[in-house]
């Protein structure tokens, strides 16, 4: 019996061993796309044995690193979650979905993780919708703002098999260029270029323009504006069937895919038109200025990004209220509307001169309020050419004047 027991105890003792040689550790890092330089931290790593569905859990760090130790033989799942911000998702990603759809681009798996926004499996017309709406309206994607990859494995007495790292990918980034220890894209730069003088409650125009010529066939453009000083009403863009949303300080615009014809902007030229009104808090001694997104992606006819863009916008500083006028369209045809801004109440002239100083037209206008006002000019009598249309306005106190410069065309 004695004999019996240490030979028991003996072979128990082998089991034991042989478990614990058996169990290993499981540990890795997380990372962005599988980048070695953009470790994901705060991710929750969840290593689950498939047969008893019981897990155990591992929260990154700043190296994004995770380990199990002392994991014994089983079938297991490694996958993970996380509640950081996301983002990275441009108009490019949207490009690149359409042509992998076209079977002109091949994605990696974790870019294909990324385009699957829906969580159909399949990437189709309504992922690539999903991340256009994402990019205009911020709509959030059905499968979340995160995935990442679910690795199933055997631990047994073979070590080969085994995750050594995990990897993630901010839903929508197919192309990868979130950072998640900046969370942020750099704004591109938009030189501050001239000055706009705007008072408290006022209307305003104003542009972003091109320092050097770019031809483009799609856009997804974010513009930055303060929203504490400034309400955005419309926008302005040369590409035909442009989309646009403005809302919590940010204007929002969509135009174009590979199939569309390229527009051209030479140095110089208006990229994008702003039109809005200032809020009462515009102050004196206040400037606001605008910038574009970092986000921010324009697409030539090689379906690449464009990488050289420089631009400039005129800052916009509070001044005195003035009398402003302008006209749209210009150059017309047989009219244009002109459009008016009284800072105060007062009785209102409009006269068209020539080139030769002549008076060749008056428009009557009467008393007008405070405010924003629209006449339209008739020109039909006139030949082709610029004329100067000059306004007057007589305040309680004082006389104000704004001029204009018009074309007439064929």
């Amino acid at each position: 019996m004695k004999n019996f027991l240490k030979s028991f105890l003996l072979l128990l003792i082998v089991i034991l061993s042989v478990q614990n040689l058996n169990a290993l550790n499981v540990s890795g890092k997380v990372l962005y796309q599988n980048d070695s330089i953009r470790p994901i931290n705060n991710v929750k790593v969840i290593l689950k044995n498939v047969l008893t569905n019981s897990t155990q859990t591992y929260t990154t760090g700043g190296n994004g690193f995770y380990q199990f130790s002392n994991v014994p033989n089983g079938n297991y799942s490694l996958s993970g979650t996380t509640l950081n911000a996301s983002g990275g998702v441009t108009y490019y990603d949207a490009i690149m979905v359409f042509l992998n759809i076209f079977g002109l681009y091949q994605f990696t798996p974790l870019q294909f993780l990324a385009s699957d926004v829906n969580g159909s499996g399949t990437i189709t017309w309504t992922d690539y919708n999903l991340i256009i709406s994402h990019i205009l309206l911020g709509t959030p994607f059905p499968v979340g703002p995160w995935k990442f990859e679910t690795s199933v494995f055997t631990i047994s007495n073979m070590k080969e098999g085994i995750p050594h790292g995990l990897g993630g990918t901010c839903s929508g980034d197919v192309g990868g260029t979130f950072v998640p220890t900046v969370n942020t894209l750099p704004a591109i730069p938009v030189a501050q270029d001239g000055v706009i003088n705007v008072s408290s409650s006022e209307p305003f125009t104003t542009r972003i323009l091109t320092r050097n010529d770019i031809s483009i066939s799609g856009a997804g453009i974010i513009i930055n504006y303060p929203s504490d000083l400034l309400s955005v009403e419309s926008v302005e863009f040369k590409g035909n069937d442009f989309e646009y949303n403005i809302a919590d300080g940010q204007i929002r615009l969509v135009w174009g895919n590979p199939n569309t014809a390229a527009i051209h902007f030479t140095e110089g030229e208006t990229f994008i038109t702003i039109h809005g009104v200032s809020k009462a808090d515009f102050k004196q001694g206040m400037t606001a200025s605008i910038n574009l997104d970092g986000n921010t992606s324009l697409i030539n006819t090689s379906n690449k990004e464009v990488t050289d863009l420089h631009f400039a916008s005129p800052v916009i500083k509070y001044g005195n209220p003035a009398l402003k006028l302008s006209n749209f369209p210009n150059p017309f045809h047989v009219s244009t509307t002109l459009s008016i801004y009284t800072p105060v109440d007062g009785d209102a002239t409009i006269e068209v001169y020539n080139t030769s100083g002549q008076l060749v037209k008056s428009i009557p206008t009467g008393h007008l309020n405070a405010g924003t006002h629209e006449v339209s000019l008739d020109a039909s009598q006139l030949s082709q050419g610029y004329y100067l249309c000059k306004m007057r306005l007589q305040g309680s106190s004082d006389e104000l004047s704004a001029t204009v410069r018009i074309l007439k065309a064929d």
